[in-house]
C-alpha cells in the first residue's frame, strides 16, 4: 500500500522530535509499505528561532531484510501568523504548504495525517483525488475545532474515513468536539520499539554508566516544562532527602515556560539521541512523570518496556496503560503525593520487583510492529467496504 503521512514533523539524528512518528514509518516501511511524508515547517518560527530548520527534502533509510527501502520526507515552509485575527491564514498557508507537494507527487493509496490539524491540511487533497483520509489523534489537548468554521468541521468530520485515538480520553474528545463518531473510531495506544526498549541487566549498566549500585535512582523523560511536571519530580525528590536517593532527567528546555531541576543527586540531565533513552531508563528503579495532559505517552510505555515502575497523573490519559499492577496514580500538581510514592517503592523491593514485572505485561503488548499491523488492518477494512 502506498501510504502518504500528513505530520506536525518528521525525527533526524540532530532533531529527534516526533521519534514516534518516524518509528511508525518505518514499521510500516518494514512491513511492505511504501511511506512518503509531507511535514510542513514553520518558517516564522524558524526565523524567530524558536524552532530548528529541517532540510526541505531528505530521505529516511529502512533497512528491510537484505534490502534498503526509502521514506522520502519533504518539509517545505509555510508562515505561521499565530492563531489569534491571522488564524485562517496560518492554517491555509499550512494546507497550500502540503498540496504544493503533494500535488507533484505519485497519487497515493490513502493519506494517513498524524493530528487533527494535519488532517485538515490534507483534506481538500484527499478529495480531490478520491483518496481515503484516516487521522491519529494522538494531541495532549485537542482544540483544533475552535480554529475552523462549522462548514470546514463538518466536511472534515463527514470526509474522514477512520480515526485512530492513543487513548480512550483522544477518542472522547475528539468526538465531543465533533471531528468525528464513535463508530468511525479505534483505540490503539502508542507503542515502542522492543528491540531497543527491553529490561537490561541493570547492575552492568550501572557499571557503564559510573553510577552506584546501591543509588535508588529515579528517572525522568519529557519536556523541561510545566505541562510535564519536571519541576515538581524534584521537588519531590527534595522532600525525600538522603544521599542515595538520585536521578536522571532526559529532555530539554522549551523556548517558552522552560523549567530546570534543581534537586541534589543528578547523574543526567540534558536531552540524548533516541537509541541511548533505553540504556539510562535500564539504570534506573523507577520512571516519574507527573504530566497535566497528553494524548498516550511515549515515554511511559518506554519506560515500561524497561521494566520501570511508573508513578504518573490520575487522569484519563493515562487509564488505557496504567493500573495497580504497574504503577501509582497521584495528583500530578501533588508533590507530597509523588513524593509518598516515590518514598513507598524505594522502600519494598517486593512492590518495586512486582510492579516492574507487571510493567514489562504490559508493554509486551504494546509495540511497534502490533500497532502498525492493527492501523493497517483498520484502514484496509474501511477500504475495503468502501
Amino acid at each position: 500500500m502506498k501510504i502518504l503521512f500528513s505530520v506536525e514533523s518528521y525525527p533526524r539524528p540532530d532533531s529527534p522530535f516526533a521519534a514516534f512518528v518516524g518509528e511508525l514509518c518505518r514499521e510500516m516501511t518494514r512491513q511492505g509499505h511504501e511511506i512518503t511524508v509531507v511535514a510542513p515547517q514553520s518558517l516564522t518560527m524558524i526565523l524567530k528561532k524558536l524552532e530548528k530548520k529541517a532540510p526541505r527534502y531528505f530521505v529516511d533509510r529502512v533497512e528491510v531484510g537484505d534490502v534498503v527501502k526509502d521514506i522520502k520526507v519533504y518539509r517545505p515552509y509555510y508562515l505561521t501568523l499565530g492563531f489569534g485575527f491571522f488564524k485562517k491564514i496560518s492554517i491555509l498557508s499550512k494546507k497550500k504548504a502540503f498540496e504544493r507537494i503533494a500535488n507533484k507527487l505519485p497519487v497515493p493509496d490513502v493519506c494517513y495525517a498524524h493530528f487533527w490539524s494535519s488532517g485538515y491540511s490534507a483534506l481538500d487533497y484527499s478529495m480531490r483525488k478520491d483518496l481515503p483520509l484516516f487521522v491519529a489523534s494522538g494531541e495532549d489537548r485537542i482544540f483544533f475545532h475552535q480554529l475552523i468554521s462549522r462548514k470546514d468541521l463538518k466536511h472534515l468530520s463527514d470526509y474522514v474515513k477512520g480515526v485512530i485515538c492513543v487513548s480512550t480520553k483522544n477518542q472522547d474528545e475528539s468526538i465531543a468536539a465533533g471531528l468525528t463518531v464513535k463508530e468511525k473510531c479505534i483505540v490503539c495506544p502508542n507503542a515502542i520499539d522492543n528491540k531497543c526498549f527491553y529490561p537490561q541487566d541493570k547492575e552492568e549498566i550501572r557499571k557503564i554508566l559510573g553510577y552506584s549500585q546501591n543509588d535508588f535512582i529515579v528517572a525522568f523523560v519529557g519536556r523541561f516544562y510545566y505541562r510535564k511536571g519536571v519541576k515538581r519530580v524534584s521537588e519531590a525528590i527534595k522532600l525525600l532527602g538522603g544521599k542515595n536517593v538520585k536521578s536522571i532527567f532526559i529532555g530539554r528546555a522549551t523556548s517558552t515556560h522552560s523549567e530546570e531541576p534543581d534537586c541534589e543527586g543528578i547523574l543526567f540531565k540534558g536531552s540524548l539521541p533516541h537509541e541511548d533513552i533505553p540504556k539510562y531508563l535500564n539504570a534506573a528503579d523507577v520512571f516519574v512523570l507527573p504530566s497535566l495532559a497528553e494524548g498516550c505517552s511515549n515515554s511511559i510505555v518506554e519506560a515500561m518496556a524497561c521494566g520501570l515502575p511508573v508513578i504518573s497523573s490520575d487522569l484519563p490519559f493515562n487509564y488505557d496503560i496504567l493500573n495497580a499492577s504497574n504503577s501509582f496514580l497521584v495528583n500530578p500538581e501533588d508533590i507530597n503525593q509523588i513524593a509518598v510514592s516515590i518514598k513507598k517503592l524505594k522502600d519494598d523491593i517486593v512492590l518495586r520487583r512486582s510492579m516492574s514485572i507487571g510493567a514489562i505485561n504490559t508493554a509486551s503488548e504494546l509495540t511497534l510492529p502490533k500497532r502498525a499491523e492493527k492501523i493497517i488492518d483498520f484502514i484496509c477494512n474501511i477500504i475495503n467496504k468502501r
